[in-house]
């Protein structure tokens, strides 16, 4: 069904939160997570409401360009905003409203299986 497996790396600082992906993203077919040191297809960062660090691990990912990147977020203040925007972000999930499918779709679209959707309709 899927001509290539696409391997996710999941970062936060919220073990539960990163569990809680995991999960989600091992359902998925054709899917696969690796840790943190192996490289993937496609990273994920997940950005809590009270993650100080953050915005300086979405700098870091951005800047080394290792895979594109999807942030899943409990909320976006206007700098973060600004961040996700300026570095390229390939989608934006709401962690309030995170399915196996919304999840599915960013990663395939961020992994080039898609075509790209503009990020304001990945924000409605």
């Amino acid at each position: 069904m899927f001509e290539k497996r696409i391997t996710v790396n999941v970062r936060a600082a919220d073990e539960l939160g990163r569990h809680r992906v995991i999960r989600q993203l091992r359902t998925l077919p054709g899917v696969g997570v690796v840790r943190g040191d192996e490289d993937a297809t496609v990273d994920i960062l997940i950005m809590g409401r009270h993650d100080d660090a953050a915005p300086g691990e979405l700098r870091r990912l951005a800047r080394a360009g290792r895979a594109p990147l999807v942030v899943v977020a409990e909320e976006l203040g206007e700098t973060e905003l600004m961040a996700v925007a300026e570095y390229g972000v390939r989608s934006v999930l709401w962690g309030e409203r995170l399915t196996p499918g919304r999840l599915s779709r960013a990663v395939h679209q961020a992994a080039g299986c898609c075509p790209r959707v503009p990020i304001t309709a990945a924000l409605v």
